[in-house]
Order: structure tokens, then sequence, then C-alpha cells
């Protein structure tokens, strides 16, 4: 069995969102993450590193199917900025085998992961107290 998707069918293109509510930045993002969208990306990355109020950060792969490996150097680049803001970490909603891949790789650490965006949220109310 191959790949699903047809020769034919046309990559998903990115959609990403940022939203702020007291310290907390959740940046959603959707559609297929590779080389043709890292400018769209550094435009996010530089969008969030001016959030400099917010301590607590989640990134949400929600429907995101693929990561190429530019886009995985990105993710690292993102991540190390982000805690030297510094400011919590969460990532949430990657599909199993990006996850594990990424957990593998060490891009990710184990301890920011979160099954879900509710999670994620949830894990920073305990942190903070």
């Amino acid at each position: 069995m191959g790949d699903p998707k047809s020769d034919t069918e046309q990559s998903v293109p990115l959609c990403y969102s940022v939203s702020e509510k007291n310290q907390m930045l959740v940046v959603s993002f959707t559609g297929d993450l590779n080389s043709q969208v890292l400018a769209s990306l550094e435009v996010c990355r530089e969008e969030v590193m001016r959030k400099s109020k917010a301590t607590n950060v989640v990134l949400f792969f929600q429907q995101v199917e693929s990561m190429s490996t530019e886009v995985v150097s990105w993710l690292a680049q993102m991540q190390r900025e982000i805690r030297m803001k510094p400011a919590e970490l969460r990532i949430c909603g990657l599909r199993t085998n990006m996850k594990e891949r990424l957990v593998k790789m060490g891009i990710i650490r184990g301890m920011e992961l979160a099954d879900d965006l509710k999670t994620a949220l949830l894990s920073f109310e305990r942190l903070n107290g």
C-alpha cells in the first residue's frame, strides 16, 4: 500500500493563526508543512517572537498531515527561541508518526508534548498554580 494521495492531488495550503489571551499564546497550523511554505512560517515565527508578554506558548498542529525536513529545522529554531523568551512550551495535535519521529530525532521534548489543545492549556494551569 502506498500513499493514499494521488499524483494529481494538490497539497493543502498552509494556514496559521495566532491567538493571545493574558500570558497565553496559541499558534494553530493547518495544511502541508513543506519547503514551499517556509517564508510564511518565518512570518509566523517573527509574529510569535514579538508577543513579549506570552509566557505560555502552544504550537497546535491541527490537521497537519506531513512535515518536511526543512520545516523540522524551522520548528527546532522556533522552539529554541520560545524557550529563550523565556516561556513554557507545549506542542499538540501532531500525528503519531510525526510525534515519534520528532522525539527520536531529539527535536521535541517529551515533557512538552500534549495530546490535544485542552490538555496543553490545562498543563500550564497546573504549572503556574
